[in-house]
């Protein structure tokens, strides 16, 4: 690992405008990357990407909302036009509402799976070409421990996140063979500003056999990892990053 790991290459995060998709966008540029910030928020993600430049790293902003098919195309060629690549793709756009069995409405079911599983897949569709043609790419998803967990306040979330675990090694499976390798990451609990404002995360946190929620940035690390030449065998697989909690609940 160096601070120039990824010279020359661009990294479109989903969902970067702040949170965790902030950390692994800023870990990327701090690393040589150019941090391509996609966000529903266009205005977000363009401060985002402005508060990168400021700290002297290379950055640019696309908005779009990932359930659109044609504004994730009209995105992927705006980044190319701009960037003149994408060597990676981290799909973190994601949404993870609270909703029971009992009052779930098929509105809030379909819009979970619409940004959480259709989402990656049309994103993953509309770049692997360009990745084919250069025989290399790393795609990344961020799924999430629920993914193999009942969650009985949050069933739509859990139930597309696995489903995302099953897209990601079918397109695993399809892509391997041209350079492209795609894999996840199942984060447990993680300390973002929005967490830290909920009452779920310190009694979480207390679960965990560590004894704490992971930073942000600690998250990222295995994002970069997955994202790197560093991995050259890793595909279709899902590293569960839940300090010992999926462990201990299963």
């Amino acid at each position: 690992m160096s601070e120039t790991e990824f010279d020359g290459q661009v990294a479109v995060v989903t969902g970067a405008a702040g949170g965790i998709g902030f950390a692994i966008a800023k870990l990327f540029a701090e690393r040589g990357a150019t941090a391509s910030i996609w966000d529903i928020d266009g205005e977000a993600a363009a401060a985002a990407a402005k508060r990168l430049k400021e700290m002297g790293l290379k950055a640019h902003s696309q908005g779009l909302d990932v359930t659109d098919e044609g504004q994730i195309f009209a995105a992927r060629d705006a980044t190319l036009a701009d960037c003149g690549q994408i060597d990676i793709l981290v799909n973190n756009a994601g949404l993870y509402p609270e909703g029971t069995i009992q009052d779930m409405t098929r509105e809030a079911w379909d819009r979970v799976f619409a940004v959480n599983v259709t989402g990656p897949f049309f994103l993953m569709r509309a770049l692997m070409e360009h990745m084919k043609a250069r025989k290399y790419g790393r795609m990344v998803n961020i799924v999430t421990v629920d993914a193999y967990m009942a969650k009985q306040t949050k069933p739509h979330y859990a139930a597309s996140k696995a489903a995302l675990l099953s897209v990601l090694k079918t397109y695993a499976i399809e892509l391997a063979p041209h350079g492209i390798l795609v894999n996840g990451v199942s984060p447990g609990a993680v300390a973002t500003e929005r967490a830290k404002q909920s009452d779920w995360l310190e009694p979480h946190s207390k679960k965990t056999p560590v004894g704490y929620a992971a930073e942000p940035e600690q998250m990222a690390e295995y994002i970069l990892f997955l994202a790197s030449k560093r991995n050259m065998f890793m595909a279709g697989e899902c590293i569960i990053a839940s300090g010992g909690f999926y462990v201990s609940s299963s």
